[in-house]
């Protein structure tokens, strides 16, 4: 595993951390540096800081898998970073998982690390290929090639539903709000189902859902609500909004595919 990161403190804590459960680990202070072991060395995952001293890790990670032997190595960042949308697009086109730095955030980088091993277990060592990595059943190639809006106030949420998601090779647009989502919807005519968080900023899920079911055109367009609150009468009050189905925070993805593959069907 190559560790990018440029606080050595924090590289060393997490290096330390990797070897304990077994993983040989290189350790990277600059985008140069990171570069030239990638240069070297074939690696199985790679955890990168965003902020560099000599280089932004966005344009870092556009090198790296502008690389045909690197395009395949899942890559976990690890920031501190507020990330906006752009950013965040910016790196959901190549990343496995994301973790924001805090006193725990170590844990939780070992904990996406175990989940990589276990599946490299699996499957073998990661090779490129067009599917992701994960076999689709049957089942799943109903969901290939869809595209779903997401809505939600937290970007956070945003890029775990997309990472799990584009695995399916499912299509994702991304809303920060009701009214954003509105736009989205305005703005194209191929939007399969959406995503639907209900606790948001300027227009909540319940008002832009009945305004979306205000239009002609989307009477028929399938509406999952999410939302973090597990209230009695939720399932009624998003029933009575507009949406055909309901599923409540933390995301149960077992369920949440069972419910695209119904209403994507």
């Amino acid at each position: 595993m190559l560790v990018i990161e440029d606080q050595e403190l924090q590289s060393r804590e997490l290096t330390e951390q990797l070897r304990d459960k077994g993983v040989a680990v290189k350790q990277a202070y600059t985008g140069k540096e990171a570069l030239d072991l990638l240069d070297d060395q074939v690696f199985d995952c790679i955890i990168l800081d965003l902020k560099l001293p000599d280089i932004s890790g966005f344009d870092l990670l556009d090198q790296i898998k502008s690389q045909a032997k690197h395009a395949h190595i899942p890559v976990i960042i690890n920031t501190a970073m507020e990330l906006d949308q752009e950013k965040m697009a910016h790196i959901m086109r190549y990343t496995d998982a994301m973790v924001l730095k805090s006193n725990k955030s170590n844990d939780r980088l070992i904990d996406e690390v175990s989940l990589f091993i276990n599946k490299l277990k699996q499957d073998g060592p990661a090779k490129p290929s067009t599917s992701k990595g994960k076999s689709v059943s049957t089942m799943e190639k109903v969901l290939k090639d869809k595209t779903i809006l997401i809505t939600d106030d937290d970007m956070r949420n945003i890029f775990a539903l997309s990472s799990a998601l584009q695995v399916y090779d499912l299509k994702i647009v991304i809303a920060t709000n009701g009214r954003e989502a509105l736009e989205k919807l305005e703005e194209s005519d191929q939007i399969d189902l959406v995503l639907m968080d209900i606790m948001m900023p300027e227009m909540d899920g319940y008002e832009a859902m009945k305004a979306i079911r205000l239009e002609k055109r989307f009477a028929k367009l399938p509406i999952i609500a999410l939302t973090a609150k597990a209230m009695k009468n939720d399932r009624e009050r998003c029933i009575e909004a507009g949406a055909n189905d309901y599923i409540s925070k933390p995301v149960d993805m077992d369920k949440l595919l069972s419910m695209l593959r119904v209403w994507l069907s």
